[in-house]
């Protein structure tokens, strides 16, 4: 990758950081932005999630549930091949060329190696682990094309993509690149792999390709356990490897960077236990995504105690350093006992995909717990592909209890009308705050703002002398939103369209 694409991604970055995930998911951000809601076009985008926030009276996180639709789970193990392991850690895609559906995930099937390893509470070496991949036009109902790369003989039509003998290969991640020029390194995969043969090729490995069937290593090892993610930050085309390593005796992450998916970071510690955890608590993995201009990731929490496993919500400002939500909410539990996913809802690695007004986030489902490779397990309920889904542009955000309010970090304000995304039966206003100890700017106070109500992704914020923000474009500022019994997830900024 030379500089000057480098510095290209980069100058792009604070435009591309305001696309909407809609649009990311759609794959047009390598095309002119849609007009916002007034015909501009978006120039920030703000989210209410607890780490972007200063001031709060009588206020409070909020975070939607991921819900589970009936339909679950829409993949299960079914093929000679996918007979031992399931279908496990995966990526699921929509692709930004055709809009195809990709399912990348891993399986294992009776082949004994030589030896055993070790790994977590389980004994290796018993299975071959295989990548696969499946196809769909919905996203719901999935189709395994024959692609016969691998065993063709012991498994003929299979869908085997890559296999990596001696010895263990564990949580395939796959991204669709749509930044990097070259069209043979298309897509790009990180997955775990263990050798017994040459332990310098232990750790995440790296695999580039041009189709997500043929796929080359790339000879770069990162260091780290099992249970690992990659993740490229679709505003600046920077990659980002989600490591395990443990402290202590404690499953924690790890984070490592890259600008050409060559040269990566030292592995530095994201997330860790602290003084709340209890000795059993680990971090088993991640994924992360964008969502209303902010860096968000969904975080497995597991817990020796229960031997389950559930999905936390973590966040980030700059992608380096990342938090869970003070409160660590469980927004995605396992079921009840005897489900597909009574055993634990282990991250999907790829991020939510928008479909119609809300988002579907796959993730890999097991009813057996996790100690189940070694007491038995549930061979009629294999782990399986099943998703949950969340509203449109409202996973995280503020609530206040009777008459509350809360205040943003500051930012630098691009100027353009402001839109609020918000629910209230009662009045909400918006004050435009000076940082620091700065008292409202003369014009934008919450006595100057004309209140909305009611429910909308996009109320249109005004002042008594101002319809935008054009007057303090910029300067920094802070939003401080006011309202009773107010729902509030995020503000946009659009660009003011003159005539």
């Amino acid at each position: 990758m030379s500089h000057s694409r480098r510095d290209f991604i980069r100058s792009a970055a604070l435009l591309a950081g305001t696309i909407p995930l809609a649009q990311l998911a759609r794959g047009e951000t390598g095309r002119p932005a849609v007009a916002g809601p007034a015909g501009g076009m978006p120039l920030r985008e703000v989210l209410f999630s607890p780490g972007n926030l200063t001031e709060r009276l009588r206020c409070f996180d909020r975070f939607e549930l991921l819900r589970k639709p009936a339909g679950n789970p829409v993949m299960r193990a079914e093929r000679p091949w996918e007979g031992a392991g399931g279908i496990n850690w995966g990526s699921v895609l929509r692709s930004e060329v055709d809009g195809k559906y990709r399912f990348f995930y891993a399986t294992d099937f009776p082949g004994r190696q030589e030896g055993a390893v070790l790994v977590d509470n389980s004994m290796q070496g018993r299975n071959h682990c295989v990548v696969c991949y499946a196809e769909s036009d919905d996203g719901l109902s999935w189709r395994r094309p024959t692609v016969n790369r691998f065993f063709r003989d012991q498994f003929p039509d299979n869908n085997i993509v890559l296999a990596w003998p001696s010895y263990y290969n564990d949580s395939p991640s796959v991204i669709e690149d749509r930044h990097d020029p070259d069209p043979r390194r298309r897509f790009k995969l990180m997955m775990f792999h263990l050798d017994i043969s040459d332990r310098d090729r232990t750790g995440c490995c790296l695999f580039v390709s041009p189709d997500g069937l043929a796929w080359e290593f790339t000879g770069t090892v990162l260091p780290s356990q099992d249970a690992s993610s990659l993740w490229q930050d679709p505003r600046t085309g920077t990659y980002y490897a989600f490591l395990k390593d443990r402290l202590g005796n404690q499953r924690s992450r790890l984070l490592a960077r890259s600008d050409d998916f060559v040269h990566w970071s030292e592995p530095q510690w994201i997330i860790t236990p602290d003084a709340s955890d209890s000795a059993g608590t680990n971090f088993y993995n991640q994924c992360a995504f964008v969502l209303s201009g902010r860096s968000l990731g969904f975080l497995n929490v597991y817990d020796v105690s229960t031997q389950t496993t559930w999905i936390e919500l973590v966040e980030s400002g700059d992608n380096q350093g990342w938090h869970r939500m003070p409160t660590r909410p469980r927004l995605l539990q396992p079921g009840p006992p005897g489900t597909y996913d009574s055993g634990g809802t282990y991250v999907g690695l790829a991020p939510p995909i928008l479909v119609g007004d809300e988002y579907r986030y796959y993730y890999y489902a097991s009813a057996d717990r996790h100690d189940a490779a070694d007491v038995g397990g549930n061979p009629a309920m294999r782990p399986c592909l099943a998703y949950a889904t969340f509203p449109k542009d409202r996973l995280v955000g503020q609530q206040t209890e009777q008459d509350g309010a809360f205040a943003t970090l500051p930012f630098v304000c691009p100027g353009g009308r402001l839109y609020l995304n918000c629910s209230s039966r009662d009045p909400v206003r918006v004050a435009i705050k000076r940082p620091g100890y700065g008292a409202e700017y003369a014009g934008f106070g919450l006595n100057d703002c004309r209140a909305v109500t009611g429910d909308s992704l996009r109320h249109e914020i005004g002042w008594k002398d101002h319809l935008d923000l054009e007057a303090l474009k910029g300067k920094y500022i802070r939003l401080h939103v006011s309202g009773r019994n107010l729902i509030a997830y995020s503000a946009g900024l659009a660009a003011v369209v003159r005539t």
